[in-house]
C-alpha cells in the first residue's frame, strides 16, 4: 500500500469513526497483522479502548482476525476495504434510483452499522420512514394541508 493510500486510509477512518479507530487501523496497516498486546504498545492506547476500536473494525469488516496456532489471535487491516468507504455515497445512490426510499435507508443502515441482521435492518428502516410520514403530517397539519 503506497503512503497515500495509507493517509487516504487513515484520514476516512478518523471521518468515520474517530480517532482511536483511526490510531488503531492506521497501525494495523503500517505494520501488518499484531497481536493485541503490541497493538497496545504501537498505538499508546488502553487495553480496552483498542479492543473497542477491533470491535468497530470488525463489525464494518475494515479488519480480519486469525488464531494463530502457538499464540495470540492476530488482527490485520483490510485496507481495500477501507477505501471503498469512499464509494458509500455511490451505493445509497444506486440503492435509492433501483428501489427508491426504502432501499436508500436500508443501504445507509448497512453501511452505518457494518454487520446486521436483516430483521434489525428492516425495523430500522420502518421506524425512519414511520417518523418521516409522521412529521410530513406534523408539517401538513401546521400549514392545514391534512
Amino acid at each position: 500500500m503506497t503512503q497515500a493510500e495509507l493517509r487516504l486510509c487513515s484520514l476516512l477512518l478518523q471521518e468515520h469513526f474517530g480517532e482511536i479507530v483511526e490510531k488503531v487501523g492506521t497501525s494495523l496497516l503500517r505494520t501488518g497483522p499484531r497481536p493485541l498486546r503490541l497493538l497496545v504498545g504501537d498505538t499508546g492506547l488502553l487495553p480496552d479502548q483498542v479492543k473497542k476500536a477491533l470491535c468497530v473494525l470488525l463489525q464494518h469488516d475494515l479488519a480480519r482476525f486469525e488464531a494463530q496456532p502457538r499464540g495470540p489471535v492476530e488482527y490485520e487491516a483490510r485496507g481495500r476495504r477501507i477505501l471503498r468507504i469512499l464509494r458509500y455515497p455511490r451505493y445509497i445512490y444506486t440503492a435509492k434510483t433501483l428501489y427508491g426510499d426504502p432501499g436508500e435507508l436500508l443501504v445507509e443502515e448497512l453501511l452505518l452499522h457494518g454487520h446486521l441482521a436483516m430483521s434489525c435492518a428492516v425495523a430500522r428502516v420502518a421506524d425512519r420512514l414511520t417518523d418521516t410520514m409522521e412529521g410530513g403530517r406534523e408539517k401538513g397539519k401546521k400549514r392545514g394541508w391534512v
